[in-house]
């Protein structure tokens, strides 16, 4: 006989999860660790690696009681980020327990690639799906000026050695002034791999360092290859004929003629795609953020979660995280801001079960203003790392 904790999950997943504004919410980026083994200008311009060492990181248990929360709710789609994820001592372990929950979809991450090489036949037998690696030049003087270490080649061998095992590989390119576009989309067709060129927010170095992405990237590339002749979108069903594992994210994608792969942008700023966001994050220390461009976090690991090996207080664990949940997807802004502006936020969300099963929100609205600074401090260069990243 099934007990009435189990009859309720099973209700909650005939269920997709909804925001306040429609959106349905079914993809999570974990961030499960907050250290990163480089030292990117534009995630940590003080250019301290005290503030590239671990303060937080995820244990596996609490992972595993997220994901099987979140699959309750509908999400489907799980993507494990830092800082740089390859530092978490389980990641391998992590991965497997992931793939194994009902309801998971895909796991996928986003690594640097500079532990890579050695990691990848263990994420590929623990069945990871995709990787994407973060790479911004091609050019090893420019590299170790942008991350502060002289690690390119190890970043290449990751990527060879991920491909070569039959892992999809994305790259993944945050655009500044002295971006090589060709040099790097050259680099991506000889590898076989998608590239997408990331628009700088703008925070820290993001004020005085951004550009334009269309002139940079499609501009540029037209002039080399011709125009494109196709563009979409990465959710759309078209573009993704053809390959596994879609990311469901953000990015525009363009095709040019002869070379085999799909070019990505994704514009946080000229090209705003907060009307089709599908996902929310988990930052390392356990708190949830609707979003990126938005102040708001929200506990989602209460204090009274210990993480026994208890399967009874999991259960009851993942039932108070799935309450976090539906109240963190509700108090998802309208849209990104970076500015000081009003931004539409949920004031009030009430769930109700009509006759028929179906799901009904009763939504109210306020504006509010929530005013961005432009000084990244200490506590703010995990922030500033994954807004540097947003589609990643």
């Amino acid at each position: 006989m099934m007990s009435a904790r189990f009859l309720t999950a099973v209700l909650e997943r005939a269920f997709n999860m909804r925001d306040g504004f429609g959106r349905e919410i079914d993809y999570m980026r974990i961030s499960v660790i907050d250290s990163c083994n480089l030292n990117c200008y534009y995630c940590n311009p003080c250019k301290n690696n005290e503030q590239c060492r671990a303060v937080n990181m995820l244990s596996v248990k609490k992972v595993l009681c997220i994901v099987r929360a979140a699959t309750r709710l509908g999400i489907t789609h799980f993507r494990l980020t830092g800082g740089e994820p390859l530092l978490h001592p389980q990641l391998d372990e992590m991965v497997s327990q992931i793939k194994k929950l009902p309801g998971v979809s895909s796991v996928s991450l986003t690594t640097n690639a500079v532990l890579l090489a050695q990691r990848t036949k263990r994420l590929k037998e623990a069945g990871i799906d995709s990787i994407n690696v973060s790479l911004d030049t091609i050019d090893a003087s420019e590299y170790e000026c942008i991350t502060q270490k002289p690690l390119l080649k190890e970043v290449e061998d990751g990527i060879e050695a991920a491909i070569e095992c039959g892992i999809r590989v994305k790259i993944n390119a945050v655009l500044t002034p002295q971006t090589d576009v060709v040099a790097l989309t050259r680099y991506a067709v000889k590898k076989g791999t998608d590239i997408r060129f990331i628009e700088m927010m703008p925070v820290g170095e993001g004020h005085t360092n951004g550009v334009e992405p269309y002139e940079k990237v499609i501009g540029t590339l037209s002039e080399v290859y011709g125009a494109p002749y196709c563009v979409n979108t990465e959710r759309t069903r078209e573009i993704n004929l053809g390959h596994k594992n879609p990311d469901n994210g953000p990015a525009e994608y363009y095709i040019f003629p002869g070379l085999g792969i799909r070019v990505g942008l994704i514009q946080a700023i000229h090209g705003k795609f907060c009307d089709n966001c599908n996902r929310i994050r988990v930052t390392a220390d356990g708190r949830l953020m609707p979003c990126l461009g938005s102040s708001v976090t929200m506990d989602l690991l209460p204090d009274s979660c210990d993480f026994t090996d208890d399967l009874t207080d999991d259960l009851e664990k993942d039932s108070v995280i799935a309450q976090a949940l539906k109240a963190a997807i509700n108090a998802k802004p309208k849209c990104h801001n970076f500015s000081d502006e009003e931004v539409l936020q949920p004031e009030s969300v009430m769930y109700n079960t009509n006759k028929n099963n179906e799901s009904e929100n009763a939504v109210t609205y306020k504006k509010t203003t929530e005013i961005k600074t432009t000084e990244i401090k200490a506590a703010d260069v995990n922030a500033a790392r994954n807004m540097s990243r947003i589609g990643g």
